[in-house]
This record gives C-alpha cells, structure tokens and sequence, in this order.
C-alpha cells in the first residue's frame, strides 16, 4: 500500500478537488445556489444568533450545503443561523467545540458520518468522543458516493467490474487512506471476495488524472466530484452505493442490486452538545426536518449533489449505531490510521 502524491495539473472540473476535505466539494461546473440574503446580527426578540460551526472549509460542498441549511433553518426558527467554520482534523475540530459548549442550543454544528462514525476507529487521539459528546437532531442531506471506472478498459458494469477484480488484483485509486471513498471501497471488495491493490493518493486531485489515463482501474468518489467528469464523458459510471437509486442519477443502479445490502454513502447531520434539554431538541428536530422537505431546499441540494433526508433524532441515532458496527471492522481491517 502506497501513497502518491498529484502530479498531474487539472482543468476546472478537476482543480476544484484541489479544496477536498474528505472527497467534497463544489466543482465548477455544477450550479451554484443563490447567495443567501443577508441576515440581522441578532433576531428581532434581541435573542442571539445559532452558531452552526461547519468543519470543512468555505466554499467546499459541507459548506455550501451547510449554508442553504442553516438560511432556511434560520427563516424557519426566526432566528439568524450563523455558519462558523472551524476547520481541521476530518472535521473534528468543529465537532469538538460544538461538543464542548453549552447545552442550551445556541452552539450547534454540522456533523458528517466521517467526523461522528470513522473517526472513532481511525484515531487514537481524539480529545472527546464524536458519539458519546454530541446530541443526534436530524440527518437532514446525503452526498452520494460512485462507483467509477476508466472509459477504455471494456468494464461496462458493476458485474463486468466484479469479475475483473476476481480474476486479477487490480488497481483500486482512493483520495486517501481512510476516506470515506477509501472505505467504501475496501468494503465493496471485501463483500465480493475480491483482492485490490489499493494506492492512496493525496486527494482527489492527485487520484482522478490517473483513473482517466487509465492507471487505476476503479475508484469511488462523491458525486459532487466524480458528476461532472462522467456527464463529460470522462470516466465510466457503474453503480451509487447509496441504500437505494438516487434522485440525482434514477437510472444509475445501486451497488447493492449486485451486491445484496450493499450500503455506503457520506452523510451531513445536525448535532449539538450533550445535555439539551428535549425541549430544545424537539423544536430543533421539527425544524430541520421541514427545512429538508422544503420544496425550494430539496432544489437547491440537488444543484449540489446532495439528497435531502429529513431524519428524526431516533433515526439518526439508530443510525449511527447501525453503521458503526458496519464501519468499525471495516477501518480495523484496512489497517489505517488518522494519527
């Protein structure tokens, strides 16, 4: 196992990726959402604003994705929603902060299933605990993840993709060790029974010029990253490895209608610190929820590749228990670290 660095220089599409924190961002040629209209600095009852702390940089897909939450969280509270962005190690720096401030829902942050699930087995060194020190309120988007493949090699579906990667080691492109297209990964070739030469690039940047010359034979990247280059035609779509076919590509079939329960995608949830008060969390809850079935919201999250979710606090709870039990042997067994 190796790790390369870019060496390649990249077009628009492409030097977007350039800001990739965990294989997300905007590239330049999807739609942008409208800039938000400004808001007061404090809500007409005197109240202060949310601040919502965002652990990716400005401008990558979290944070864009973030902002059209948090304007239509704040119309939706009538109270400004402020994002903060607190960058830093997988996004723990903003998590850790959010999980250190006062209960009382004035600090809250957007958590992605990397910072709150991988991060627990990928560090030794985490200075709080992303499951036991925040608060679930609602997963509210999903940045699906794609199976990609090279044009020329003759691999025209996941099954073609499956036999290739059984008959011979093949050569499997991740971001980085320990990404969440990383572990994707390992887990798709696990759950085939199959053996992959996996080489870890330092980003997207450096991985997708040698998957479209040819030099790594599959990879898994965000749609946010990985749409622009196959509607260019660019690279090879073969499945999402989301639970079910995505609204952004209906007619791209899912991982698990080869592989049976098959389920990997990167998912953004709205987290406070422990010990809100249910009813803080309850109102948070509803609001988030009917933020994510905003007709105007879905919209603009599907601009940037994103399906809105709409969660309640159970669910996502339930969730993060059900994939941490998925995600844990998986990083154990891909023998990586983030220290």
């Amino acid at each position: 196992m190796k790790t390369l660095r870019p060496t390649l220089p990249i077009g628009c599409t492409l030097g977007a990726a350039l800001a990739v924190a965990l294989a997300l961002v905007t590239p330049c040629a999807l739609a942008q959402p409208a800039a938000a209209p400004p808001v007061a600095i404090t809500a007409p009852d005197g109240r202060q604003p949310i601040r919502l702390l965002v652990g990716l940089p400005p401008g990558s897909g979290v944070d864009l994705i973030s902002r059209v939450f948090a304007e239509a969280l704040g119309r939706t509270l009538f109270r400004p929603v402020i994002v903060e962005n607190r960058t830093g190690a997988r996004g723990n720096v903003a998590a850790e902060e959010v999980a250190r401030s006062a209960p009382d829902g004035n600090t809250l942050g957007v958590v992605t299933s990397a910072t709150v699930i991988l991060s627990r087995h990928l560090s030794r060194q985490l200075g709080y605990d992303p499951q036991a020190d925040l608060t679930p309120i609602s997963r509210f988007a999903s940045l699906p993840l794609l199976v990609l493949g090279p044009p020329g090699q003759g691999v025209r579906t996941l099954g073609d993709l499956i036999e290739l990667l059984k008959a011979r080691p093949s050569t499997c492109g991740t971001p980085g060790a320990g990404s969440a297209s990383h572990l994707a990964l390992e887990l798709l070739i696990r759950s085939v029974g199959a053996r992959c030469d996996f080489v870890h690039f330092r980003g997207a940047a450096g991985a997708l010029p040698e998957l479209l010359n040819g030099g790594v034979e599959v990879y898994v990247e965000a749609a946010v990253i990985g749409l622009p280059l196959v509607r260019e035609g660019r690279v090879r779509l073969l499945a999402v490895t989301s639970r079910t076919r995505s609204a952004i590509l209906p007619e791209t079939p899912t991982v698990a209608e080869t592989v049976p329960g098959f389920e990997a995608e990167t998912w953004l949830a709205l987290m406070g610190p422990r010990g809100m008060a249910d009813s803080v969390l309850a109102k948070l809850e509803a609001a988030a929820i009917a933020v994510a079935r905003d007709a105007a919201v879905v919209q603009r999250l599907r601009a940037l590749s994103a399906e809105p979710i709409g969660g309640t606090r159970t669910e996502l709870a339930a969730t993060i228990r059900a994939q941490d039990s998925i995600w844990g042997p998986v990083a154990r067994a891909a023998g990586v670290t983030a220290d």
